[in-house]
């Protein structure tokens, strides 16, 4: 009982335990001051007082945030380690940028082009979505899903200016470099993103100057060379 009393008053009646340094390691995005305010840790508070699993819910709750783990480092410190989100894409809705990730979360909706050189999807219904929400919440996505996911895996999205889904049966791609691909229907996504991979690759290593890539047109893809 003795040795009971005296760790209860060593552990939270000293200053030993005190909180004095707060780490986060992973934050590229966010700003140090906007983490620890969520997480509810306070310099000068009692580590074993700080509810770890509460302040990990709490940064959860921000966009931007993936993951996170929150752990004491005996006696006096507590470190945030963090994952955050990354943003491939913006879509356009009305007079608003749509910043997404590759899950396709809102990370954050803004007026303003941030400079960032990403592709802008237009054509998407957004109505009633939210920071945080995901815009492939419902199985009239998954294709698109698909296509953002693949393209983004070979490497396309970075080389993509803008993607119009307006109509779901006739996409059509606007690379940075100019040229216009005419994706068609989103069907067989992951072969015909492959296959324009391959044409893309040919053509850089070529020098070929491209100015439309047809899917549109027939079994094969169509490479037009000038307006003609």
């Amino acid at each position: 009982m003795l040795t009971i009393i005296l760790s209860y008053l060593f552990i939270f009646k000293t200053d030993f335990f005190i909180l004095s340094d707060i780490v986060i390691i992973g934050n590229k995005k966010l700003k140090y001051e906007s983490i620890v305010k969520a997480s509810s840790c306070n310099i000068g508070e009692n580590i074993f007082k700080i509810d770890t699993k509460k302040g990990e819910e709490n940064i959860k709750l921000i966009p931007y945030i993936k993951d996170c783990r929150i752990k004491r480092q005996l006696p006096d410190k507590i470190i945030i380690e963090i994952k955050e989100r990354k943003e491939i894409a913006a879509i356009e809705y009305l007079d608003y940028l749509v910043y997404i990730d590759n899950e396709g979360y809102i990370l954050e909706i803004d007026t303003n082009d941030k400079g960032i050189e990403l592709p802008v999807i237009t054509g998407l219904n957004m109505v009633d979505y939210e920071e945080g929400d995901n815009i492939y919440q419902n199985d009239s996505t998954e294709n698109i899903k698909e296509f953002m996911l693949y393209s983004e895996y070979l490497n396309i999205l970075s080389t993509i200016d803008k993607i119009d889904f307006s109509n779901k049966e006739d996409i059509y791609i606007k690379l940075k470099g100019g040229t216009l691909v005419a994706f068609g229907p989103l069907n067989n996504v992951k072969y015909k993103l492959s296959f324009l991979n391959k044409i893309l690759k040919d053509i850089d290593k070529k020098n070929i100057m491209a100015k439309q890539i047809l899917f549109n047109k027939g079994e094969n893809p169509i490479i037009v060379m000038d307006n003609r």
